[in-house]
């Protein structure tokens, strides 16, 4: 079973809107339900929890009934960051998957995900036992202290920009949050970190620079204008 992680959990003081990135409305629906559509759609996905803010959850099964999103099975409260909100989950699903089941961890406001970013995330997963979106930078990378000022300059062919989807077996994902806990790991954005955190390997799936993260008002304006361009071809 390939079960899709949607986390919803999260607020940003920064994001200049009354309403949480993730229910912004973009041409009539919410972003959440542009993601959830592209995981209902996918013939790999059995099954979709969300991870949601507290006080948001009927709203987003009324969506989900609103918008036919039919594998949606599970609404969960999220928790204080990315870390939290994924442990909920994965704690969620404990009985109900096997060990040997995918979890597909994905943020919800990445609403532009493809079809073909989640296959390759769970193809690399059933090799390597995780599948990471990643993207190279094409960006020149300094380190900073303050912000404003920069002496050490990193190679771009040495990082990645790591993106959701990112799936894992089940078993594995136990494992590291187990692990996370027991050594004090706590307030990481993502699953990803956490396994770094660890010291073990992370293993990339193809990501894409149209996979858009939503964390301005100016993202939503990227959104629209993408999605435009995608109805017109």
């Amino acid at each position: 079973m390939n079960v899709a992680l949607i986390l919803a959990g999260g607020t940003d003081p920064r994001f200049q809107m009354t309403v949480p990135k993730q229910f912004v409305n973009v041409f009539n629906r919410p972003i959440i339900v542009y993601t959830l559509e592209t995981f209902q759609e996918h013939p790999d996905i059995d099954s979709i929890m969300v991870s949601c803010l507290d006080g948001w959850q009927e709203m987003v099964k009324a969506y989900a009934k609103q918008f036919n999103i039919t594998k949606l099975k599970w609404v969960i409260t999220g928790g204080e960051d990315g870390q939290a909100s994924a442990r909920n989950g994965i704690l969620a699903l404990k009985d109900e998957c096997r060990a040997d089941d995918i979890v597909i961890v994905h943020d919800s406001i990445r609403p532009f995900v493809s079809e073909e970013i989640i296959t390759d995330s769970i193809r690399v997963c059933r090799v390597n036992g995780m599948g990471v979106a990643a993207m190279r930078s094409m960006d020149t990378i300094m380190r900073t202290s303050d912000g404003y000022t920069g002496t050490d300059s990193i190679s771009r062919y040495a990082i990645v920009r790591i993106q959701t989807p990112q799936a894992y077996r089940m078993d594995r994902l136990l494992d590291v949050h187990k692990k996370a806990l027991e050594m004090g790991i706590t307030g990481e954005v993502d699953t990803n970190s956490v396994v770094a955190r660890l010291g073990e390997k992370v293993y990339f799936s193809k990501g894409s620079d149209l996979n858009l993260k939503i964390n301005t008002l100016e993202d939503v304006e990227m959104f629209k204008a993408l999605y435009r361009m995608q109805q017109d071809n």
